[in-house]
């Protein structure tokens, strides 16, 4: 077998069992957005840590550096809002050939600094290096969070409503439109929009922690691979299956715009990836609640589906109630 057999997920689950470890500060350690160590006896410690490869992750015929920086920020910001946590401090190792421009490096800095002071993180380290070709770059990212308000994808409940947040499908519409024009001019405002959401997303730190302090959510999630990828983490690790009823997944006017010429690219918003919205559930007891969370954030939240027992695996469900069969569920390393 090769890591193309086994894949990304295969091969986490081989290290997970590989380096389990009883460790008394280790509360959550490989197989979370976030692990959790014991910081003090209020608080968790959250880490977690990102790479983005060239020509994999980005292409710079078409992401400026200064956007790159912040991406780079923004997408271990994510993980940590996942938790519930307050991001605290971030490292960066950067890879680049010995070619690259001074500019190139001062632009991508300055991305790192203004979205790291964003969110109030100061950068306190990281490391640089030179590559024959190919720029790679490495985010870690620390956060806390209060023992009693962490978040896990574990702790959903058959009867649970699936929430997310903000729209799904417009990262991934961004990225087909960078591929397809180029460097063409774009006029369309609303392709603009899609373009600009995948090379420099918004993580949802605020919402993750009203989540969190609110005691909204059963479990939680960021979307970074796909809506049903990363709903099936949700299910794996909780011992259940979930309903997803696609006419309630919210798209933007970009997209909708858009599936009107390409009808069948609403499957972006289950398997696109790189939204970085918040995939959460919640007890049918907490959507008031909810609605009131959101017009706070002025951002939707919208319930998109409920869990269900496991036998029922992942079910998406068209208008007319019919099975949609699934071609693909998101992005996987390995495998692609």
């Amino acid at each position: 077998m090769d890591i193309k057999e086994l894949g990304e997920l295969g091969l986490i689950k081989k290290l997970a069992a590989q380096f389990a470890t009883s460790h008394p500060r280790i509360i959550k350690g490989i197989g979370d957005d976030a692990s959790v160590t014991l910081q003090d006896e209020t608080k968790y410690l959250l880490c977690t840590t990102d790479t983005l490869v060239e020509d994999i992750h980005f292409s710079l015929k078409y992401t400026p550096s200064y956007n790159l920086g912040r991406k780079a920020v923004s997408i271990s910001l994510s993980d940590i809002a996942a938790m519930g946590g307050t991001p605290t401090f971030l490292l960066v190792s950067i890879v680049f050939p010995p070619t690259t421009p001074i500019d190139f490096i001062e632009l991508f800095y300055k991305g790192i600094k203004e979205k790291a002071q964003e969110f109030g993180v100061g950068l306190i380290g990281g490391n640089t290096s030179s590559s024959p070709d190919k720029i790679v770059i490495s985010t870690t990212m620390l956060g806390e969070v209060p023992k009693d308000q962490v978040l896990f994808r574990k702790g959903a409940s058959v009867g649970d409503a699936i929430y997310v947040t903000g729209y799904l499908g417009d990262s991934a519409l961004g990225l087909k439109v960078w591929q397809q024009k180029g460097s063409t001019v774009i006029i369309d405002p609303f392709l603009k929009d899609a373009m600009l959401a995948h090379i420099d997303p918004h993580p949802r730190v605020k919402e993750g922690i009203i989540i969190a302090e609110r005691r909204l959510a059963t479990s939680m999630i960021d979307l970074s691979d796909g809506l049903i990828s990363d709903l099936r983490h949700i299910v794996e690790e909780s011992v259940v299956g979930a309903k997803v009823l696609l006419k309630q997944i919210p798209i933007s006017t970009s997209l909708k715009r858009w599936i009107l010429e390409h009808p069948q690219d609403i499957m972006l918003s289950l398997a696109g990836g790189e939204d970085y919205e918040l995939l959460f559930t919640a007890s049918p007891n907490n959507a008031r609640l909810i609605e009131i969370m959101a017009k706070e954030i002025g951002a939707p939240v919208t319930r998109i589906g409920e869990i269900v027992p496991k036998e029922l695996c992942i079910t998406v469900l068209d208008e007319n109630g019919k099975v949609v069969p699934l071609t693909t569920e998101g992005f996987e390393h390995f495998k692609q």
